[in-house]
């Protein structure tokens, strides 16, 4: 059973391993694929702001402002003569220029307009202006949903763009230079990239937070398993106990003549009446937890004493030599309103505990005090205590601290279960300290009126 839980815990591990694994290896390509995208699309607005920047720089020829555009190309000369030699003095004789006018459609024209600009730049070697590029430059990012703080710098003697960046040349000086944008992508990546991230973290999270309640809950199994055989090791050595009694004086009654005598047989049906007694008690108790969690038996509410409760309980009590018992009574008033026999049941399983617990000599505190909302009781002991991994797990039924001497106690792991149950009832809460070699501290806290 434990090879298999831990087998199937190791597989969901590699799952949800797997799973958060791909999730963070998402949300990277998601990201880097958000900047790949910005770069591009930064890139392709600071070539549209160039070209748009030599149209604005440039006068382009009237013939492309029309409402139907055209551009006219000189292509030879009747009779044909060299162009150069056209406007010499020597030229006498007339010609005829021959030219080829072109419409521009509108898909086309804002092509030609930039190829015009950008050749005239070229021949005019006119100056950069940044600040008029940069205006350009943020207008068509905007288009683009994209409002960033940038800046322009210009790279000279550059003749390709740096790798990665978001740069252009420019060809119209004398030497080529490398316009690029200094820009800080990151906030604007991280909003692009937050709510996926989110999700994804979300998932991630999700994945995480399933594997350790899984791992919980496995490991809780694989506790409760061990529980379970400890449970039926218990049981068995608990209820072979009284049989051994109860077959050795029937036998000694039945075969030894034990009946004929009055004075043994009176003692053998005490000794077998003491047995049924406890078995029986044990049975309550059992049915009597039932009842309580299942709604079945409710709190006997009625104004009670509880100092002298208290004090009756502490002189049951007094007979173990092994025990002493100090009582620490603070509130101001000696009546409440509880359930009497569910306090002593509480109170007497507590002190119980830390005397079979505690060795050869314990010293028992019990301390009543006002609490925030009501009223508390504590019992601390100075015994051999628990270590803390145990200490989330004795309230649980049949729970039994594995190892050491604590075996050597007889029980079914049912008192502090009960007791959980009984606190419960009256609406209270019950919480346990412990240090190995220095005691246990138990405390409830009930409310006024219980």
């Amino acid at each position: 059973m434990k090879k298999r839980l831990v087998f199937i815990f190791l597989v969901a591990a590699l799952t949800a391993g797997g799973i958060i694994l791909f999730q963070f290896y998402w949300v990277y390509t998601s990201y880097k694929t958000g900047e790949r995208n910005f770069k591009n699309a930064a890139t392709n607005a600071l070539l549209r702001s160039i070209d748009m920047y030599q149209v604005q720089q440039n006068e382009l020829p009237t013939s492309l402002k029309y409402k139907a555009p055209t551009l006219s190309f000189f292509m030879r000369t009747r009779p044909n003569r060299d162009s150069i030699a056209l406007d010499t003095p020597k030229v006498v004789k007339k010609f005829n220029a021959e030219f080829l006018t072109v419409a521009v459609d509108k898909n086309n024209l804002q092509i030609v307009r930039a190829m015009v600009a950008r050749l005239l730049s070229q021949q005019l070697h006119k100056s950069l202006s940044l600040d008029t590029l940069t205006r350009i430059f943020k207008s068509e990012l905007k288009k683009e949903n994209i409002d960033i703080p940038l800046k322009l710098v210009i790279l000279r003697n550059q003749f390709k763009t740096p790798p990665g960046e978001i740069a252009a040349v420019i060809n119209f000086y004398k030497s080529p230079i490398v316009v690029k944008a200094e820009v800080n992508s990151s906030n604007l990546l991280f909003a692009q990239n937050i709510f996926p991230a989110s999700v994804s973290l979300l998932l991630i999270m999700l994945s995480a937070g399933s594997l350790f309640y899984m791992g919980i809950i496995i490991k809780r199994q694989m506790q409760l398993d061990g529980i379970k055989n400890d449970f039926i090791n218990n049981i068995t050595h608990e209820l072979r106990t009284p049989i051994t009694i109860l077959k050795s004086s029937n036998e000694a009654l039945a075969q030894f003549g034990a009946a004929a005598d009055p004075e043994k047989l009176e003692r053998y049906l005490k000794i077998n009446a003491a047995v049924l007694d406890s078995l029986d008690s044990n049975v309550d108790r059992v049915l009597e937890i039932t009842k309580y969690e299942q709604g079945v038996k409710l709190a006997n509410l009625q104004p009670l004493n509880l100092m002298e409760l208290v004090k009756q309980i502490v002189a049951r009590f007094s007979l173990y030599e092994n025990a002493v018992i100090e009582l620490q009574y603070d509130l101001t008033y000696t009546e409440i309103v509880t359930d009497g026999f569910i306090i002593d049941t509480i109170l007497s399983n507590l002190v119980d505990n830390a005397i079979k617990y505690s060795g050869e000599k314990v010293n028992i505190q019990i301390r009543i005090s006002q609490a925030v909302n009501g009223w508390q009781l504590q019992v601390a002991d100075d015994g051999m205590g628990m270590q803390g991994v145990y200490l989330p797990l004795i309230f649980d039924k049949f729970y039994r601290i594995q190892g050491g001497d604590l075996h050597d106690v007889k029980g079914y792991g049912l008192g502090l279960s009960y007791v959980k149950q009984l606190v419960t009832t009256l609406k209270g809460k019950i919480g346990v300290t412990s240090k190995i070699n220095k005691g246990t501290t138990f405390t409830i806290e009930f409310p006024l009126n219980g």
